[in-house]
């Protein structure tokens, strides 16, 4: 598999949560009004304290607000991932399509963070609850995110490298590009 055909998989598959995940929210019709008293409840008892700290002073206080900017968030980034991935199935990405999808990417990472803190998980051994999953998903779209984004912002890959046909460059040419000048 030709390595834009292996991003593209990735982002399709990205893109499609991120859809599913908006979607629901919208579908649902109570989220927006219900992310403030959710909010309040997961305030105490979080692990990180840091995030219970913005939960209660910048979260809860506006949750209207981020409830919608969840759900703009979510749905966009679906959207986005999704053509950006169908488009790179088919040929590389060109550099203004990579700088949409490492940004989509980026704000997705964000999300993915955020919710992360935000249900408490653990990213390393926790012997506490053997009955939950070794690593949160949420942690681990974070880096697939994250790998995903790195990939797209490399300097140059297989498929973009110009190679200049051989055909079109005569010998003594080629000869003193290849050797710095130097005569035969």
């Amino acid at each position: 598999m030709r390595p834009h055909r292996f991003q593209a998989f990735v982002s399709l598959i990205v893109g499609y949560e991120w859809l599913i995940s908006g979607l629901n929210k919208v579908l649902a019709h109570h989220f927006v009004q219900g992310l403030g008293d959710e909010l309040a409840a997961a305030e105490h008892g979080l692990p990180y304290g840091f995030y219970a700290v913005l939960l209660s002073h910048v979260f809860v206080p506006h949750a209207h607000f981020f409830a919608w900017l969840v759900i703009v968030g979510e749905w966009t980034s679906g959207v986005l991932l999704l053509a950006m991935g169908a488009i790179a199935w088919f040929r590389p990405l060109f550099p203004v399509e990579k700088a949409i999808t490492a940004a989509t990417l980026a704000i997705a990472s964000f999300m993915v963070l955020n919710f992360f803190f935000f249900q408490g998980g653990s990213y390393f051994i926790n012997p506490s609850d053997p009955y939950d999953e070794g690593i949160p998903v949420d942690f681990v779209l974070f880096w697939i995110q994250i790998g995903l984004m790195i990939a797209l912002l490399r300097k140059k890959s297989s498929d973009e490298v110009i190679q200049p046909s051989l055909s079109s460059v005569d010998t003594s040419e080629r000869f003193h590009r290849t050797h710095g000048g130097m005569s035969k």
